[in-house]
């Protein structure tokens, strides 16, 4: 069966490979959270501080952002589906390496590699869909996706806390890595290839055109600036709860990870009513509005102190996480709408702003050296007071 055919056919049957996507897209989150409850472990293990072990969350998503950039480069010149199997063998490579780190000098590294390799499951993923699904499937399927994105983080930190009762951390490394090789054959011979139309890299000229044509476009911009606002709130509360649930609040390593279910719920809610909606503008500004009132209680619990309850805590990160949760999948099915010269460097460039706003808002947070969970919440509050107004206060043609 040639290209042409195989697309022809996944476009008949949109949703006949679909499940392989939702394991593959398990993978960058399971990298950054199933090791989480067991980070003060790890420092203890590798004889430094917890705050180092966190920062090596950081250089995940370093190497998540330039993740972004090489996967959506390199999928405008061959094979999307080839170039998912390649990234799921390096994450593999970068778990092993963590898993038998001496220091944690050594862990980043492999946490790099890992970022690296999985997480271009973010663009790549996207591209299949791109390539392989009709216009009319793609919003679900993207949608579909988004829900696996955020249960991933619900269940991952809890399976990774009950794990950790039995085994030490460095064997969860291991998993992952046998996750990743387990999802390579089924890539290679069940989802079918996704080549390009015109399978060409971009010259320097033409790579810096397309870079130039998506920052002049302000569709574009606006739906880069939303996902990365929500992802600074998403991100900085991932990388500093360790520091707050369980140094500050002094919860255990399963309990971390039933706390860390509760906000992901509210991202999945956020994401069913966007995949439900009809209208989905209108939806979203209802969402975020509720998401709002979130914010104002983050606010009032910080200045009553009552956030030092890890169940209310949680509890109004999982109202805030209603806005992370829709405005995800919004912005990317937004992203699919564009017509640009080179799709793979758009996409590349989209999601490397994402993963960097991230990390450097992780970096600034651990910066400020926070030592109250009042002044984490506020901090964490304020991408998101923005994110909000812009959604509220846009056109509808805009948004």
């Amino acid at each position: 069966m040639n290209i042409s055919q195989s697309s022809s056919k996944a476009q008949e049957q949109p949703n006949s490979r679909t499940w392989i996507l939702l394991l593959i897209v398990m993978v960058p989150q399971l990298g950054l959270t199933l090791v989480n409850p067991s980070n003060m472990a790890i420092a203890a293990d590798l004889s430094t501080g917890l705050s180092q072990v966190e920062a090596t969350l950081t250089v995940y998503m370093v190497g998540y952002a330039v993740s972004m950039f090489v996967s959506g480069t390199l999928a405008d010149r061959f094979d999307a589906t080839r170039l998912q199997a390649a990234g799921l063998l390096l994450f593999a490579v970068g778990c092993v390496v963590a898993a038998l780190a001496p220091t944690v000098l050594v862990l980043a590294v492999g946490r790099f590699l890992q970022a690296l390799g999985g997480t271009s499951a973010t663009v790549l993923t996207r591209i299949i869909v791109q390539r392989r699904y009709p216009a009319s499937a793609r919003v679900g399927v993207l949608t579909s996706m988004s829900m696996v994105i955020s249960l991933t983080p619900s269940l991952s930190p809890l399976a990774g806390g009950l794990l950790s009762e039995i085994m030490p951390w460095r064997v969860l490394f291991v998993l992952l890595a046998v996750f990743a090789v387990c999802l390579i054959p089924m890539i290679m011979l069940l989802l079918g290839a996704a080549a390009p139309e015109r399978p060409v890299l971009p010259s320097p000229k033409q790579f810096m055109g397309a870079l130039a044509n998506a920052l002049g476009n302000k569709k574009f911009l606006w739906n880069a600036a939303a996902i990365s606002l929500v992802w600074m709130t998403y991100f900085g509360f991932i990388n500093s709860s360790t520091t707050i649930l369980q140094g500050l609040l002094g919860q255990s390593e399963i309990r971390y990870g039933v706390f860390m279910a509760i906000p992901a719920i509210g991202y999945l809610a956020g994401s069913l009513l966007v995949k439900k909606a009809r209208d989905i503008v209108a939806v979203l500004r209802v969402v975020m509005v509720i998401g709002a009132l979130g914010i104002g209680a983050a606010f009032l619990g910080a200045w009553g102190g009552v956030v030092n309850n890890p169940g209310v805590l949680v509890g109004i990160m999982a109202v805030v996480f209603l806005g992370v949760g829709a405005t995800i999948p919004f912005t990317q099915a937004n992203l699919l709408e564009l017509d640009v010269a080179y799709p793979g460097v758009a996409a590349g460039l989209f999601f490397f702003l994402q993963m960097a706003s991230g990390a450097a808002y992780g970096t600034v947070v651990r910066a400020l050296e926070l030592g109250t969970v009042a002044s984490f919440v506020m901090v964490l509050m304020v991408p998101q007071i923005i994110v909000t107004a812009m959604v509220l206060g846009a056109r509808r043609r805009q948004a």
